[in-house]
């Protein structure tokens, strides 16, 4: 199974991104369509009532001039939805369904709309009635051929908005394309030119998460070197003595060799397991207090450490106390190994902990992974140690080494 295979199939079962927008945009054009068909169905009932009246209104204004001229009764037939009402001179000549009405104007009577118009002069009076049942069917048939018409119209535009949905998303599938026909070790920058702007955060992000990657990547290799070569060299010295000692051609200081090639590899492993052990530990677990910590490393310290608490007994930190314990370790071994008097450690506002100690002219801090001193013989792994977990727990770490004293801060 192909690598973009495998992608797609861990993919599917996710939300879509052009699906949720199709959808979006479709219920939106969708409900715009169906307001705006709200809006159509009130104005055409509107007009259509409007429309209806003044049709009602002339066949009344033309029934009464009929009837002012011949005097008679025999007008245009009209269905039974449609009838007329004629009082001449108080008598009603013609008869409707709805009663009789006592003034001009347009009036809802029981399920009638009647227009009555009257003419003083000849005494003349004319009501002109729709049923409102024939109404309501006349204003349904209307609406339905517009909504039948407007129907094309909604798929149209569906249509539209789909392929152009799709057509904008066309960036996007070539993007994933690209990632996902990259090889695994790949860590090159993403080059992507055509990219629109929406998208250019996500390849600038992803380009500086790769150099963060790179840069582990060739730090861990850089230390895989480093650390083979640190194993080997007292391995190499334990067995040359041993084989000497083996041969009978050793002197009576091979076997303190051996002990110190030995001693050297076991102090190289544990800094290495710690450094393991720093790459591995979660970061922002627990609580500790700084000062109790720093007075528990104190005395497991052997030399002449001045811890100076400024009277506080008691500052909480957000780091795991067994995280704390490493970095305050290493920082008072790597001052007691390499400084030249006593260490100072010193409690201030923030929480901030200095260590500091003097040193010899020309001596300062190495801070590349395995760079030692050649004076003391260490594996050059503390100061590293101390970033890592630094570094995972927030807290400032600030290195000077002027005026033949060197000082760390640590700034919690």
């Amino acid at each position: 199974m192909t690598g973009p295979d495998i992608t797609r199939r861990k993919s599917a079962g996710g939300w879509s991104l052009r699906g949720r927008l199709l959808r979006r945009v479709l219920i939106g054009v969708g409900l715009g369509w169906l307001l705006g068909l709200i809006l159509a169905i009130s104005a055409v009932r509107y007009e259509m009532g409007e429309l209806l009246d003044e049709s009602l209104g002339g066949i009344a204004q033309l029934s009464l001039s009929i009837y002012r001229e011949t005097g008679d009764v025999a007008l245009p037939p009209y269905s039974g939805d449609t009838q007329l009402r004629i009082i001449h001179n108080g008598d009603e000549r013609l008869s409707a369904a709805w009663p009789a009405l006592a003034q001009d104007g347009g009036f809802d009577v029981e399920g009638w709309r009647v227009v009555r118009i009257s003419d003083p002069a000849s005494g003349l009076v004319v009501e002109a009635g729709q049923n409102d049942s024939w109404r309501r069917e006349e204003v349904v048939e209307t609406v339905g051929w517009l909504v039948v018409m407007m129907l094309p119209v909604l798929a149209l535009t569906l249509l539209v908005v789909s392929r152009a949905v799709t057509s904008a998303l066309r960036p996007t599938d070539r993007f994933a394309r690209q990632l996902q026909a990259r090889k695994p070790g790949d860590l090159d920058p993403i080059r992507a030119p055509g990219l629109p702007r929406d998208l250019a955060p996500v390849a600038a992000s992803m380009n500086l998460y790769l150099d963060r990657i790179r840069g582990h990547v060739e730090a861990e290799r850089q230390f895989a070197t480093h650390a083979a070569h640190e194993l080997r060299t007292p391995v190499a010295a334990a067995s040359a003595q041993a084989q000497a000692i083996a041969a009978g051609i050793a002197d009576t200081g091979a076997p303190q060799r051996i002990v110190e090639a030995l001693r050297r590899l076991g102090s190289l492993v544990d800094r290495l397991l710690l450094l393991a052990r720093a790459d591995a530990a979660p970061a922002g677990l627990g609580q500790s207090d700084l000062v109790q910590v720093t007075r528990m490393v104190i005395a497991e310290m052997r030399g002449n450490v001045v811890f100076d608490d400024g009277d506080v007994d008691h500052v909480q930190v957000a780091i795991h106390p067994e995280a704390l314990a490493l970095i305050l370790g290493n920082l008072l071994r790597n001052a007691r190994d390499h400084g030249s008097g006593a260490v100072r450690v010193a409690l201030t506002e923030g929480p901030v902990l200095t260590i500091s100690n003097p040193i010899r002219p020309g001596e300062g801090y190495r801070h590349a992974a395995f760079e030692k001193s050649a004076r003391t013989g260490g594996t050059g792994l503390g100061l590293d140690i101390v970033r890592k977990i630094a570094g995972k727990e927030g807290i400032g770490l600030e290195f000077d080494d002027s005026g033949n004293r060197a000082r760390v801060t640590l700034i919690f």
